[in-house]
């Protein structure tokens, strides 16, 4: 059965956050998914134990966290800690990086680098010793095979076929449309049969924008575009059209950091009405109903609907009340 979950970035205060995970909580959604970018918004690491200790069922996640401006070891520590204080209820969100190396104008980790520090970490999080660069070994005297769940973000064909290889579950940012999802979980599933792993073991999450609002679905519309602008600069499988080849084209020109993440960013004007339903669950909530119900029979595991929060637009916590009524029910 497809489960649904909250991503928020983490733009407002550190005490409405963790009132949103009480809400979250409290309506039943799945997890609760925290980005990781410590210039732009609140700290996630302490937002997550801030949530967990206020928290009793939902699960927390990081969507995601980094090798880079991470060290492998502070991760793992973090993580065991986090899923220690919480019960049991840490998935560990993880890829290369994007905005939180971006604004410090650093690289994003390569995919080979990447698959190195995820498999230390996995030993890490067992409890068992590892060689980190360096040449010196570290072991997490806490990490006593605590379980913790990773999953990769993965949007490229190389990073797909790493998580369906590694990864407990992928969080698939190819925006909603059935034929991109399909073309990503393909990639997936083919890198767990290189090394005879079930495909059905690695959980399916889509990442994706998502604002509903009932009395003004146009404003919903405009909120996600932001996103949308992002995903289409990643070389993600499947068909790509002209018309989101021409817009990437213009994006890739005016896309600002400063602004990742937020529904107000002026490179979402760029981004065409007709792009949205593509890449975005957007509408009343009837309507964002009617296109998670386009997704089943996919596989998929999970919807994590990633609201934005802003002055200008319904505020976040009144969208999961929506989304709750309309998706949960």
């Amino acid at each position: 059965m497809m489960k649904f979950s909250v991503g928020t970035y983490p733009n407002v205060s550190a005490q409405e956050m963790v009132a949103t995970g009480i809400l979250a909580d409290r309506l039943g959604f799945h997890t609760m998914w925290v980005p990781d970018s410590h210039l732009l918004w609140r700290e996630a690491y302490v937002l997550l134990g801030a949530i967990a200790s206020q928290t009793k069922r939902i699960r927390l996640a990081t969507a995601v966290t980094n090798p880079m401006t991470r060290h492998l070891t502070v991760t793992s520590s973090a993580f065991s800690t986090l899923d220690e204080l919480s019960g049991g209820r840490a998935t560990l969100g993880i890829s290369v990086g994007d905005s939180a190396l971006k604004t410090m104008g650093l690289q994003i980790s390569t995919v080979d680098n990447f698959e190195a520090s995820l498999k230390m970490i996995q030993d890490l999080l067992r409890g068992e010793t590892v060689d980190v660069p360096g040449g010196d070994t570290a072991t997490i005297s806490h990490a006593i095979d605590r379980k913790v769940p990773i999953y990769v973000a993965s949007t490229g064909p190389r990073m797909l076929k790493l998580a369906g290889r590694m990864a407990n579950g992928v969080v698939l940012m190819n925006g909603v449309a059935p034929d991109l999802l399909q073309a990503a979980i393909d990639k997936v599933h083919e890198g767990a049969k290189e090394v005879g792993r079930d495909p059905a073991e690695i959980k399916i999450v889509v990442w994706a924008a998502c604002h509903a609002n009932d009395e003004n679905p146009s404003e919903s519309i405009n909120a996600v575009k932001y996103n949308i602008a992002r995903a289409i600069l990643r070389g993600m499988p499947g068909e790509v059209d002209a018309l989101t080849k021409a817009t990437a084209e213009k994006v890739k020109q005016a896309y600002n950091y400063a602004q990742h993440g937020s529904a107000e960013a002026d490179f979402a004007a760029l981004v065409p009405d007709e792009l949205v339903p593509r890449y975005t669950f957007a509408g009343t909530g009837a309507d964002v109903k009617r296109q998670v119900d386009a997704l089943a029979g996919l596989g998929i595991d999970e919807i994590a609907f990633a609201i934005p929060d802003a002055a200008s637009i319904k505020p976040r916590d009144e969208v999961i009340e929506v989304l709750a009524a309309n998706v949960l029910k």
